[in-house]
């Protein structure tokens, strides 16, 4: 029996909203259609009713987020208090590296960046954004929120199978379910090219925010962050940042 409680057509076009999470620009119908598994008919329906509601804009002969999605994302960013406590000390940790710093949260089974800063004489980023979203299980961003999540979590998430993004990816589960444990243990996470070449990442765990678990992380060359001694300058770093937001949350 169908669940009542379930609004089906809205989950659709939550949907259609949802396929734009991985594009820079502009989506026709087709393509739409493509990402959702929709009909032609339902696209339509579907995007000419949030074109109309503020959430949809045209873009030639396609569609592309509008300014009004910014409201959700606002709201939730504000009940976090990101951009007068949180963002300051995103934006010192990131001077004091030299590198860009994340603060990042578990959504759908992603690590989603909730607020970022990068050096103020930073000329090359990473291109991660405020909403980008990295896979849990050969980042360090994923594998510290899923030290923090819970066994169940981390059972879901391997059974949704392990995708290998370059030759290095560990794809063994019980390989993975041992390095998630001994972040839990150490409380940081490095990973090393396994989700970009030449890219490393190390993470650590934020005290407390609101009712959520929440991790610090930044990303460098691998060299950058090679050395033992490179590292525990980084997580230094990393841990007062994670500290002070902590304190801020509770």
């Amino acid at each position: 029996m169908a669940d009542r409680t379930f609004a089906a057509t809205l989950a659709k076009g939550l949907s259609v909203l949802g396929a734009f999470e991985s594009r820079r620009g502009g989506m026709n119908l087709p393509e739409l259609g493509a990402a959702t598994g929709f009909d032609r008919a339902t696209v339509r329906r579907l995007v000419l009713t949030l074109e109309a509601e503020g959430y949809l804009e045209r873009d030639g002969r396609g569609y592309r987020l509008a300014a009004r999605v910014l409201s959700l994302a606002g709201g939730y960013l504000e009940t976090l208090d990101i951009g007068r406590r949180v963002q300051p000390v995103l934006r010192h940790a990131a001077d004091a590296l030299g590198l860009e710093v994340a603060l990042a949260t578990l959504d759908r089974g992603r690590a989603v960046y909730v607020d970022r800063a990068a050096p103020a004489d930073a000329r090359v980023t990473m291109g991660f954004t405020v909403g980008s979203s990295l896979p849990l299980l050969s980042t360090a961003v994923g594998r510290m929120l899923l030290a923090r999540s819970g066994q169940d979590v981390l059972e879901a998430v391997l059974a949704a199978g392990v995708a290998r993004h370059t030759e290095a990816t560990v794809t063994d589960p019980d390989r993975l379910r041992a390095e998630i444990a001994a972040c839990g243990a150490d409380e940081c996470a490095f990973v090393s090219g396994e989700f970009e070449p030449g890219a490393a990442g190390l993470a650590v765990p934020v005290g407390a925010l609101g009712d959520r678990a929440f991790t610090l992380a930044t990303t460098a060359t691998i060299n950058r962050l090679a050395e033992p001694s490179a590292r525990d300058a980084v997580l230094d770093v990393l841990r007062h940042a994670a500290m002070s937001i902590g304190r801020i949350g509770g």
